[in-house]
Protein backbone atom coordinates (compact mmCIF):
# COMPACT_ATOMS: atom_id res chain seq x y z
CA UNK A 1 0.00 0.00 0.00
CA UNK A 2 2.68 2.58 0.75
CA UNK A 3 4.62 1.79 -2.65
CA UNK A 4 1.04 2.76 -4.12
CA UNK A 5 0.73 5.98 -2.18
CA UNK A 6 4.48 6.72 -2.86
CA UNK A 7 3.94 5.78 -6.95
CA UNK A 8 0.69 8.22 -6.81
CA UNK A 9 2.08 10.86 -5.07
CA UNK A 10 5.34 11.10 -7.15
CA UNK A 11 2.82 10.34 -10.83
CA UNK A 12 0.41 13.40 -9.89
CA UNK A 13 2.47 15.58 -8.05
CA UNK A 14 3.55 17.95 -11.12
CA UNK A 15 -0.75 17.65 -11.94
CA UNK A 16 -1.44 18.88 -8.29
CA UNK A 17 1.02 21.93 -8.41
CA UNK A 18 -0.46 22.73 -11.55
CA UNK A 19 -3.89 22.56 -10.78
CA UNK A 20 -3.64 23.99 -7.72
CA UNK A 21 -4.66 21.04 -5.29
CA UNK A 22 -1.21 21.50 -3.42
CA UNK A 23 -1.43 24.83 -2.35
CA UNK A 24 0.13 27.27 1.40
CA UNK A 25 -2.22 27.49 4.59
CA UNK A 26 -1.34 29.85 6.92
CA UNK A 27 -1.36 29.76 10.69
CA UNK A 28 -0.74 33.08 12.49
CA UNK A 29 1.49 33.45 15.25
CA UNK A 30 0.92 36.22 17.80
CA UNK A 31 3.38 38.46 19.91
CA UNK A 32 2.81 37.23 23.56
CA UNK A 33 3.23 41.07 25.49
CA UNK A 34 0.44 42.38 22.73
CA UNK A 35 -1.59 39.79 21.19
CA UNK A 36 -0.77 41.01 17.84
CA UNK A 37 0.16 38.96 14.67
CA UNK A 38 3.82 39.55 14.09
CA UNK A 39 4.30 36.64 11.18
CA UNK A 40 2.61 33.51 9.73
CA UNK A 41 3.84 30.07 8.67
CA UNK A 42 2.97 29.12 5.58
CA UNK A 43 2.40 24.94 5.20
CA UNK A 44 1.48 22.60 2.34
CA UNK A 45 -1.24 21.68 1.94
CA UNK A 46 -2.52 18.62 -0.76
CA UNK A 47 -6.04 18.03 -1.23
CA UNK A 48 -6.30 15.83 -4.30
CA UNK A 49 -10.03 15.40 -5.92
CA UNK A 50 -10.15 11.73 -5.75
CA UNK A 51 -8.06 10.97 -2.45
CA UNK A 52 -9.25 13.81 -0.31
CA UNK A 53 -6.64 15.01 1.77
CA UNK A 54 -3.15 14.05 2.00
CA UNK A 55 -1.55 14.02 5.04
CA UNK A 56 1.98 16.01 4.61
CA UNK A 57 4.09 13.40 6.16
CA UNK A 58 3.45 11.00 3.53
CA UNK A 59 3.71 13.44 0.58
CA UNK A 60 7.03 15.57 1.98
CA UNK A 61 8.38 12.37 2.88
CA UNK A 62 7.94 10.90 -0.45
CA UNK A 63 9.12 14.50 -2.20
CA UNK A 64 12.16 14.32 -0.18
CA UNK A 65 12.83 10.73 -1.05
CA UNK A 66 12.71 10.96 -4.87
CA UNK A 67 14.30 14.76 -4.64
CA UNK A 68 11.29 16.69 -5.70
CA UNK A 69 10.50 18.58 -2.47
CA UNK A 70 12.49 21.78 -3.44
CA UNK A 71 9.91 22.29 -6.38
CA UNK A 72 7.48 22.28 -3.41
CA UNK A 73 9.14 24.67 -1.43
CA UNK A 74 9.77 27.12 -3.78
CA UNK A 75 5.96 26.25 -5.20
CA UNK A 76 4.90 27.58 -1.33
CA UNK A 77 7.41 30.16 -1.89
CA UNK A 78 5.39 31.61 -5.26
CA UNK A 79 1.98 31.07 -2.98
CA UNK A 80 3.54 33.35 -0.21
CA UNK A 81 4.10 36.26 -2.50
CA UNK A 82 0.79 36.32 -4.57
CA UNK A 83 -0.68 36.35 -0.99
CA UNK A 84 1.51 39.29 0.04
CA UNK A 85 0.95 40.88 -2.98
CA UNK A 86 -2.79 40.56 -2.70
CA UNK A 87 -3.08 41.75 0.76
CA UNK A 88 -0.45 44.98 -0.22
CA UNK A 89 -3.17 45.51 -3.17
CA UNK A 90 -6.08 45.56 -0.67
CA UNK A 91 -4.19 47.65 1.67
CA UNK A 92 -3.76 45.01 4.97
CA UNK A 93 -1.23 45.17 7.04
CA UNK A 94 1.98 43.63 5.82
CA UNK A 95 3.94 41.03 7.87
CA UNK A 96 6.44 38.39 7.02
CA UNK A 97 5.91 34.63 6.28
CA UNK A 98 7.75 31.84 6.72
CA UNK A 99 8.32 28.88 4.94
CA UNK A 100 10.34 25.39 5.83
CA UNK A 101 13.18 24.67 3.68
CA UNK A 102 14.27 20.96 3.69
CA UNK A 103 17.81 19.32 3.80
CA UNK A 104 17.54 18.00 0.46
CA UNK A 105 16.78 21.78 -1.09
CA UNK A 106 20.54 22.81 -0.87
CA UNK A 107 21.42 19.74 -2.79
CA UNK A 108 19.55 20.14 -5.54
CA UNK A 109 19.71 24.00 -6.13
CA UNK A 110 21.07 27.20 -5.24
CA UNK A 111 18.26 28.06 -2.92
CA UNK A 112 19.31 31.45 -2.04
CA UNK A 113 19.80 32.38 -5.71
CA UNK A 114 15.93 30.51 -6.43
CA UNK A 115 14.22 31.83 -3.57
CA UNK A 116 15.69 35.47 -4.47
CA UNK A 117 14.55 35.73 -8.11
CA UNK A 118 10.87 34.40 -6.62
CA UNK A 119 11.35 37.32 -4.40
CA UNK A 120 12.78 39.75 -7.39
CA UNK A 121 9.59 39.16 -9.44
CA UNK A 122 6.86 39.81 -7.37
CA UNK A 123 8.80 42.55 -5.65
CA UNK A 124 8.35 40.96 -1.77
CA UNK A 125 11.79 41.98 0.66
CA UNK A 126 13.48 39.60 1.84
CA UNK A 127 12.78 40.59 5.67
CA UNK A 128 9.29 39.47 5.02
CA UNK A 129 10.66 35.68 4.96
CA UNK A 130 11.82 33.96 7.34
CA UNK A 131 13.73 30.76 6.46
CA UNK A 132 12.48 27.51 9.25
CA UNK A 133 15.24 25.04 9.43
CA UNK A 134 14.62 21.65 10.96
CA UNK A 135 17.57 20.21 13.02
CA UNK A 136 18.15 17.22 11.10
CA UNK A 137 19.28 19.57 8.12
CA UNK A 138 22.51 20.33 10.02
CA UNK A 139 23.31 16.72 11.29
CA UNK A 140 26.44 16.59 9.26
CA UNK A 141 28.98 19.22 7.47
CA UNK A 142 28.53 21.81 9.55
CA UNK A 143 31.07 24.30 7.69
CA UNK A 144 29.01 23.91 4.61
CA UNK A 145 25.50 24.71 6.03
CA UNK A 146 27.47 27.58 8.50
CA UNK A 147 28.34 28.86 5.11
CA UNK A 148 24.97 28.95 3.44
CA UNK A 149 23.14 30.09 6.53
CA UNK A 150 25.64 33.07 6.51
CA UNK A 151 25.07 33.81 3.05
CA UNK A 152 21.02 34.00 3.93
CA UNK A 153 21.83 36.21 6.94
CA UNK A 154 23.82 38.68 4.48
CA UNK A 155 20.61 38.84 2.40
CA UNK A 156 18.59 39.71 4.95
CA UNK A 157 16.53 36.55 6.02
CA UNK A 158 15.71 35.86 9.47
CA UNK A 159 16.84 31.99 10.12
CA UNK A 160 14.49 29.87 12.28
CA UNK A 161 15.44 26.51 14.29
CA UNK A 162 12.05 24.63 13.81
CA UNK A 163 10.98 21.91 16.02
CA UNK A 164 13.11 22.68 19.08
CA UNK A 165 13.17 19.51 21.46
CA UNK A 166 11.60 16.78 18.60
CA UNK A 167 15.38 15.74 18.28
CA UNK A 168 18.21 14.36 20.15
CA UNK A 169 21.20 17.32 19.02
CA UNK A 170 19.69 20.29 19.31
CA UNK A 171 22.01 21.63 22.04
CA UNK A 172 24.62 21.28 19.58
CA UNK A 173 22.92 22.51 16.71
CA UNK A 174 22.59 25.70 18.98
CA UNK A 175 26.00 25.14 19.68
CA UNK A 176 27.55 25.61 16.21
CA UNK A 177 25.21 27.95 14.60
CA UNK A 178 23.38 31.32 14.58
CA UNK A 179 19.28 31.49 14.96
CA UNK A 180 17.43 34.23 15.06
CA UNK A 181 14.42 32.20 16.60
CA UNK A 182 13.97 28.99 18.31
CA UNK A 183 10.55 27.46 17.78
CA UNK A 184 9.71 25.02 20.81
CA UNK A 185 7.81 22.09 19.94
CA UNK A 186 5.06 21.69 22.68
CA UNK A 187 4.17 18.22 21.56
CA UNK A 188 7.45 16.89 23.09
CA UNK A 189 5.83 17.83 26.27
CA UNK A 190 2.22 15.62 26.68
CA UNK A 191 1.31 18.07 29.67
CA UNK A 192 1.73 21.10 31.19
CA UNK A 193 2.29 19.78 34.60
CA UNK A 194 5.58 21.07 36.83
CA UNK A 195 8.36 18.90 34.92
CA UNK A 196 6.75 20.04 31.94
CA UNK A 197 6.92 23.67 33.27
CA UNK A 198 10.68 23.06 34.56
CA UNK A 199 12.10 22.35 31.41
CA UNK A 200 10.29 25.13 29.13
CA UNK A 201 11.23 27.60 31.45
CA UNK A 202 14.89 26.47 31.47
CA UNK A 203 14.77 26.50 27.85
CA UNK A 204 13.48 30.08 27.76
CA UNK A 205 16.03 31.01 29.93
CA UNK A 206 18.80 29.27 28.16
CA UNK A 207 17.34 31.12 24.81
CA UNK A 208 17.71 34.56 26.32
CA UNK A 209 21.25 33.81 27.49
CA UNK A 210 22.29 33.40 24.00
CA UNK A 211 20.65 35.93 22.38
CA UNK A 212 17.79 33.87 20.62
CA UNK A 213 14.08 35.02 20.10
CA UNK A 214 11.44 31.69 21.42
CA UNK A 215 8.37 31.14 19.82
CA UNK A 216 6.09 28.29 20.74
CA UNK A 217 4.33 26.19 18.31
CA UNK A 218 1.55 23.88 19.15
CA UNK A 219 -0.06 25.89 21.72
CA UNK A 220 -4.05 24.91 22.52
CA UNK A 221 -4.88 26.21 25.66
CA UNK A 222 -5.58 29.19 27.70
CA UNK A 223 -3.22 27.83 30.55
CA UNK A 224 -0.38 27.05 28.24
CA UNK A 225 -0.99 30.70 26.94
CA UNK A 226 -0.40 31.98 30.28
CA UNK A 227 2.40 30.05 31.61
CA UNK A 228 4.58 30.95 28.40
CA UNK A 229 3.85 34.59 28.59
CA UNK A 230 4.84 34.39 32.51
CA UNK A 231 7.97 32.66 31.50
CA UNK A 232 8.78 35.64 29.02
CA UNK A 233 8.61 33.06 25.44
CA UNK A 234 7.83 36.08 23.01
CA UNK A 235 5.72 34.44 20.58
CA UNK A 236 3.21 31.64 20.22
CA UNK A 237 1.67 29.62 17.52
CA UNK A 238 -1.66 26.99 17.69
CA UNK A 239 -4.54 26.42 17.31
CA UNK A 240 -5.34 28.60 20.82
CA UNK A 241 -5.24 31.33 18.42
CA UNK A 242 -6.32 30.09 14.96
CA UNK A 243 -5.83 26.80 12.38
CA UNK A 244 -4.05 27.13 9.12
CA UNK A 245 -6.13 28.64 6.38
CA UNK A 246 -5.71 29.15 2.77
CA UNK A 247 -5.00 32.72 1.39
CA UNK A 248 -8.69 33.54 0.49
CA UNK A 249 -9.75 32.64 4.05
CA UNK A 250 -6.43 34.34 6.21
CA UNK A 251 -7.21 37.46 4.38
CA UNK A 252 -10.65 37.78 5.22
CA UNK A 253 -9.75 36.61 8.52
CA UNK A 254 -7.50 39.96 8.66
CA UNK A 255 -10.31 41.77 7.62
CA UNK A 256 -12.90 40.53 10.07
CA UNK A 257 -10.81 39.33 13.25
CA UNK A 258 -10.05 41.73 16.03
CA UNK A 259 -6.58 40.91 15.64
CA UNK A 260 -4.12 43.45 14.80
CA UNK A 261 -0.97 42.92 13.23
CA UNK A 262 2.45 44.65 14.38
CA UNK A 263 3.95 47.08 12.90
CA UNK A 264 6.86 45.38 10.61
CA UNK A 265 9.05 48.72 11.61
CA UNK A 266 8.72 47.78 15.06
CA UNK A 267 9.95 44.72 14.51
CA UNK A 268 13.62 45.40 16.04
CA UNK A 269 11.46 47.49 18.72
CA UNK A 270 10.17 44.31 19.96
CA UNK A 271 13.25 42.09 19.27
CA UNK A 272 15.08 44.38 22.08
CA UNK A 273 12.15 43.92 24.48
CA UNK A 274 12.07 40.29 24.18
CA UNK A 275 15.69 39.77 25.19
CA UNK A 276 14.48 40.89 28.99
CA UNK A 277 14.85 37.46 30.69
CA UNK A 278 11.64 37.36 33.40
CA UNK A 279 13.42 34.53 35.04
CA UNK A 280 16.36 36.21 36.22
CA UNK A 281 16.95 36.82 39.82
CA UNK A 282 18.04 40.67 38.25
CA UNK A 283 16.27 41.10 35.36
CA UNK A 284 17.26 45.10 34.62
CA UNK A 285 21.24 44.55 35.15
CA UNK A 286 21.99 41.26 33.58
CA UNK A 287 20.96 39.18 30.69
CA UNK A 288 23.19 35.35 31.86
CA UNK A 289 21.69 32.44 32.56
CA UNK A 290 21.92 31.70 36.45
CA UNK A 291 20.62 28.80 38.25
CA UNK A 292 18.93 29.86 40.86
CA UNK A 293 19.61 27.85 44.50
CA UNK A 294 17.48 25.67 44.12
CA UNK A 295 18.40 24.67 40.74
CA UNK A 296 14.98 26.10 38.91
CA UNK A 297 16.95 28.64 37.47
CA UNK A 298 14.41 31.11 38.50
CA UNK A 299 11.55 29.32 37.51
CA UNK A 300 9.83 29.29 40.99
CA UNK A 301 7.53 32.55 40.53
CA UNK A 302 7.21 33.37 43.90
CA UNK A 303 11.16 33.67 44.32
CA UNK A 304 11.66 36.10 41.31
CA UNK A 305 12.35 39.60 41.62
CA UNK A 306 9.26 41.86 41.01
CA UNK A 307 9.61 42.94 37.18
CA UNK A 308 6.96 44.69 34.90
CA UNK A 309 7.02 46.43 31.38
CA UNK A 310 5.64 49.48 31.00
CA UNK A 311 5.33 51.09 27.47
CA UNK A 312 5.02 55.01 27.17
CA UNK A 313 3.50 56.80 24.01
CA UNK A 314 3.65 60.36 24.72
CA UNK A 315 1.81 61.26 28.49
CA UNK A 316 0.21 57.93 28.10
CA UNK A 317 1.43 54.91 29.86
CA UNK A 318 -0.06 51.10 29.10
CA UNK A 319 1.36 48.17 31.55
CA UNK A 320 2.23 45.22 28.94
CA UNK A 321 3.60 42.61 31.33
CA UNK A 322 3.98 42.37 35.27
CA UNK A 323 4.77 39.49 37.29
CA UNK A 324 3.05 38.21 40.87
CA UNK A 325 6.26 39.78 42.83
CA UNK A 326 5.68 42.98 41.03
CA UNK A 327 1.99 42.79 41.56
CA UNK A 328 2.66 42.02 46.03
CA UNK A 329 4.91 44.98 46.03
CA UNK A 330 2.61 47.52 44.47
CA UNK A 331 0.02 46.00 47.29
CA UNK A 332 2.57 47.20 49.91
CA UNK A 333 2.37 50.73 48.86
CA UNK A 334 -1.11 51.45 48.94
CA UNK A 335 -2.23 50.12 45.22
CA UNK A 336 -4.94 47.28 45.39
CA UNK A 337 -3.06 46.17 41.98
CA UNK A 338 -1.02 47.26 39.05
CA UNK A 339 -3.26 48.46 36.85
CA UNK A 340 -4.40 50.61 39.44
CA UNK A 341 -0.85 52.05 39.65
CA UNK A 342 -1.09 52.91 35.68
CA UNK A 343 -4.88 54.30 35.68
CA UNK A 344 -3.49 56.95 38.43
CA UNK A 345 -0.80 57.80 36.54
CA UNK A 346 -2.45 58.22 33.17
CA UNK A 347 -4.71 60.46 34.75
CA UNK A 348 -2.09 62.46 36.48
CA UNK A 349 -3.79 62.99 39.55
CA UNK A 350 -1.15 61.51 41.89
CA UNK A 351 1.23 63.70 43.44
CA UNK A 352 4.28 62.17 43.30
CA UNK A 353 3.63 61.80 39.34
CA UNK A 354 6.06 64.15 38.69
CA UNK A 355 8.51 62.49 40.59
CA UNK A 356 8.07 58.71 38.93
CA UNK A 357 8.31 60.82 36.00
CA UNK A 358 11.43 62.75 36.02
CA UNK A 359 12.82 59.06 36.95
CA UNK A 360 11.40 57.91 33.62
CA UNK A 361 12.50 60.48 31.70
CA UNK A 362 16.43 59.24 33.08
CA UNK A 363 16.03 56.21 32.23
CA UNK A 364 15.04 57.04 28.75
CA UNK A 365 17.74 59.71 28.49
CA UNK A 366 20.57 57.31 30.01
CA UNK A 367 19.54 54.17 28.72
CA UNK A 368 20.68 53.19 32.33
CA UNK A 369 19.07 51.56 35.40
CA UNK A 370 18.15 54.62 37.57
CA UNK A 371 17.12 53.84 41.35
CA UNK A 372 15.56 56.19 43.34
CA UNK A 373 14.00 56.07 46.84
CA UNK A 374 10.48 57.15 47.28
CA UNK A 375 7.61 57.32 50.05
CA UNK A 376 3.86 56.85 49.74
CA UNK A 377 1.59 55.90 52.15
CA UNK A 378 4.02 56.36 55.05
CA UNK A 379 5.91 52.88 52.95
CA UNK A 380 9.93 53.67 52.15
CA UNK A 381 10.57 51.99 48.91
CA UNK A 382 13.43 52.13 45.85
CA UNK A 383 11.70 51.83 42.45
CA UNK A 384 13.85 50.97 39.31
CA UNK A 385 13.60 51.78 35.80
CA UNK A 386 15.73 51.10 32.39
CA UNK A 387 14.78 51.53 29.03
CA UNK A 388 15.23 48.67 27.35
CA UNK A 389 14.03 49.62 23.58
CA UNK A 390 12.72 52.66 21.79
CA UNK A 391 11.09 53.88 18.64
CA UNK A 392 10.41 57.89 17.73
CA UNK A 393 7.19 57.28 18.82
CA UNK A 394 7.31 55.35 22.12
CA UNK A 395 9.39 53.74 24.76
CA UNK A 396 9.89 50.45 26.83
CA UNK A 397 10.45 50.51 30.47
CA UNK A 398 11.34 47.40 32.64
CA UNK A 399 10.89 48.50 36.25
CA UNK A 400 11.52 46.98 39.58
CA UNK A 401 10.27 48.01 43.00
CA UNK A 402 11.64 46.81 46.38
CA UNK A 403 9.73 47.08 49.71
CA UNK A 404 11.25 47.50 53.16
CA UNK A 405 10.60 45.08 55.99
CA UNK A 406 9.60 46.33 59.42
CA UNK A 407 13.17 46.17 60.31
CA UNK A 408 14.35 48.08 57.85
CA UNK A 409 11.37 50.59 57.94
CA UNK A 410 12.26 51.33 61.66
CA UNK A 411 15.82 52.35 60.11
CA UNK A 412 14.96 54.54 57.68
CA UNK A 413 12.32 56.18 59.66
CA UNK A 414 15.05 56.90 62.54
CA UNK A 415 17.27 57.99 59.82
CA UNK A 416 14.69 60.60 58.03
CA UNK A 417 13.99 61.54 61.71
CA UNK A 418 17.78 62.63 62.15
CA UNK A 419 18.46 63.74 58.79
CA UNK A 420 15.29 66.37 58.74
CA UNK A 421 16.85 68.15 61.52
CA UNK A 422 20.11 68.63 59.20
CA UNK A 423 17.59 70.60 57.33
CA UNK A 424 18.08 73.69 59.75
CA UNK A 425 21.59 73.64 59.55
CA UNK A 426 21.34 73.77 55.97
CA UNK A 427 18.95 76.36 55.25
CA UNK A 428 18.30 80.10 56.74
CA UNK A 429 14.54 79.75 55.93
CA UNK A 430 11.74 77.21 54.89
CA UNK A 431 8.29 77.94 54.12
CA UNK A 432 5.27 75.47 53.11
CA UNK A 433 2.93 77.12 50.44
CA UNK A 434 -0.07 75.87 48.50
CA UNK A 435 -0.73 77.73 45.81
CA UNK A 436 -4.21 76.14 44.15
CA UNK A 437 -5.37 76.64 48.17
CA UNK A 438 -3.68 80.43 47.96
CA UNK A 439 -2.35 79.88 51.36
CA UNK A 440 1.09 79.74 53.28
CA UNK A 441 0.65 76.75 55.37
CA UNK A 442 3.52 76.89 57.84
CA UNK A 443 6.69 78.45 58.13
CA UNK A 444 8.67 75.91 59.31
CA UNK A 445 12.19 77.89 60.39
CA UNK A 446 13.35 81.09 59.63
CA UNK A 447 16.50 81.99 61.07
CA UNK A 448 16.27 85.68 59.22
CA UNK A 449 14.59 88.05 61.76
CA UNK A 450 12.00 89.66 58.81
CA UNK A 451 9.63 92.62 59.86
CA UNK A 452 6.51 89.63 59.66
CA UNK A 453 5.25 86.34 60.19
CA UNK A 454 4.15 86.46 56.67
CA UNK A 455 2.01 83.04 56.85
CA UNK A 456 -0.90 84.41 58.41
CA UNK A 457 -1.82 86.33 55.25
CA UNK A 458 -3.16 84.46 51.64
CA UNK A 459 0.26 82.94 49.83
CA UNK A 460 -0.71 86.21 47.16
CA UNK A 461 -0.91 89.11 49.48
CA UNK A 462 2.33 87.44 51.09
CA UNK A 463 4.01 87.75 48.42
CA UNK A 464 3.74 91.34 47.99
CA UNK A 465 4.17 92.27 51.48
CA UNK A 466 7.02 89.65 51.69
CA UNK A 467 8.98 91.98 48.21
CA UNK A 468 7.65 95.33 49.70
CA UNK A 469 9.68 94.74 53.44
CA UNK A 470 12.44 92.05 52.53
CA UNK A 471 13.81 91.95 49.06
CA UNK A 472 15.82 94.97 47.43
CA UNK A 473 14.30 96.55 45.50
CA UNK A 474 16.43 95.97 42.18
CA UNK A 475 15.16 92.56 42.74
CA UNK A 476 11.33 92.79 43.36
CA UNK A 477 10.22 92.16 39.63
CA UNK A 478 13.02 89.23 40.05
CA UNK A 479 11.08 87.78 43.21
CA UNK A 480 7.76 88.21 41.85
CA UNK A 481 8.45 86.13 38.86
CA UNK A 482 9.91 83.71 40.54
CA UNK A 483 7.52 83.51 43.28
CA UNK A 484 4.20 84.09 40.98
CA UNK A 485 1.60 81.52 42.48
CA UNK A 486 -0.58 81.67 39.44
CA UNK A 487 2.24 80.07 37.31
CA UNK A 488 4.26 78.04 39.85
CA UNK A 489 2.66 74.81 38.42
CA UNK A 490 3.49 75.14 35.15
CA UNK A 491 6.80 76.65 35.22
CA UNK A 492 7.27 73.70 37.59
CA UNK A 493 6.32 71.42 34.66
CA UNK A 494 7.87 73.08 32.13
CA UNK A 495 11.43 72.67 33.88
CA UNK A 496 10.78 68.76 34.15
CA UNK A 497 12.69 68.55 37.48
CA UNK A 498 11.25 69.43 41.25
CA UNK A 499 12.65 72.51 41.57
CA UNK A 500 13.22 76.21 40.41
CA UNK A 501 15.86 77.92 41.81
CA UNK A 502 16.66 81.72 41.95
CA UNK A 503 19.33 84.34 43.26
CA UNK A 504 18.52 87.97 44.45
CA UNK A 505 19.22 90.18 47.87
CA UNK A 506 17.00 89.66 50.73
CA UNK A 507 16.93 91.37 54.13
CA UNK A 508 18.86 90.17 56.74
CA UNK A 509 19.08 90.12 60.81
CA UNK A 510 21.20 93.65 60.65
CA UNK A 511 19.03 95.15 58.54
CA UNK A 512 21.47 94.58 55.54
CA UNK A 513 20.30 92.89 52.02
CA UNK A 514 22.93 89.79 51.38
CA UNK A 515 22.65 87.34 48.05
CA UNK A 516 20.29 84.14 48.54
CA UNK A 517 19.63 81.16 46.85
CA UNK A 518 16.11 80.83 46.72
CA UNK A 519 14.59 77.20 45.59
CA UNK A 520 10.83 76.53 45.47
CA UNK A 521 11.03 72.38 45.73
CA UNK A 522 7.62 70.08 44.73
CA UNK A 523 6.93 68.45 48.37
CA UNK A 524 4.11 65.89 48.91
CA UNK A 525 1.73 65.88 52.44
CA UNK A 526 -0.18 63.29 52.88
CA UNK A 527 -1.22 59.69 51.41
CA UNK A 528 0.31 61.36 47.97
CA UNK A 529 -2.19 59.74 45.89
CA UNK A 530 -4.24 63.58 44.54
CA UNK A 531 -3.78 66.53 44.15
CA UNK A 532 -4.58 67.54 47.67
CA UNK A 533 -1.15 66.43 48.38
CA UNK A 534 0.71 68.69 46.20
CA UNK A 535 2.60 71.36 47.82
CA UNK A 536 5.60 73.83 47.45
CA UNK A 537 8.72 74.25 50.03
CA UNK A 538 10.50 77.78 49.61
CA UNK A 539 13.79 77.52 51.26
CA UNK A 540 16.88 80.51 51.28
CA UNK A 541 20.35 79.61 51.94
CA UNK A 542 23.14 82.10 51.61
CA UNK A 543 25.43 81.95 48.58
CA UNK A 544 29.00 83.69 47.71
CA UNK A 545 28.74 86.98 46.67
Amino acid sequence: MLHIDEQFIVDNFDSALANGSIRAYYQPVIRTLTEKICSVEALARWHDPVMGLLSPFLFINVLEKYRLIHKLDLYILENICITYSDMREKGLPLHPFSINLSRLDFDEIDMLKAISDILRKYNVPSKAIHIEITESVMLDNTAYFRRIFDSFHDAGFAIFMDDFGSGYSSLNVLKDYSFDVLKIDMRFLSDIGSRSKKILASVVNMAKAIGIHTLAEGVETKEQKTFLRNIGCEMLQGYYYAKPMDGSLYIQYLSETGFKVEDPDEHHYWNEVGQINFLSPDPLNENDFIEAENGDYGFVRENSAPLALIEQTGPTVELLYRNQAYETNLQKIGFPSSDALVKTINETKAAYYPNMDEQIQSSIKTGNVIKEDHFINGIYFTYFTKCIAQTDKKFMLAVSIQTYGSDVEMTSNEMFDTYSRALIDTFDHITIMDPAKNRVIARVYSKLAFSSDYSSLPLTESVIKFAEEEVHPDDKDKYYSFIDPSTLRERMAEARRRFLHETMRIKCADNDFKMKELRITKVYIGNGLNEDGEQYMLTMQGVAE
